[in-house]
């Protein structure tokens, strides 16, 4: 049987992969627009990013569910270009 090693932080973090529609320029910056969680779709109201590590960027969304308003964090991995929830 084959050993699988992985590198990636999202394989051993507690976290779950969302599929998420960004804005990429050409200066590397990136800015998360809608994010989908559970099959409900939604856009990203404010967003401010935290401190980045190596290939590793951080972002405090704010998304509007229904009449609330929810913080949520989402991580970008540029190495695999994975977006991850917390659990």
């Amino acid at each position: 049987m084959a050993v699988i090693k992985s590198y990636q932080s999202f394989d051993w973090k507690p976290c779950t992969i969302v599929p998420v529609i960004a804005s990429f320029d050409t200066e590397g910056h990136i800015r998360p627009l809608y994010v989908r969680i559970n099959n409900a779709s939604f856009r990203i109201e404010s967003y401010w990013e935290k401190k980045s590590y190596a290939n590793i960027s951080e972002f405090m969304c704010h998304i509007l569910d229904g009449d609330c308003m929810r913080a949520i964090a989402l991580t970008y991995y540029h190495d695999s270009q994975t977006w991850t929830i917390p659990r």
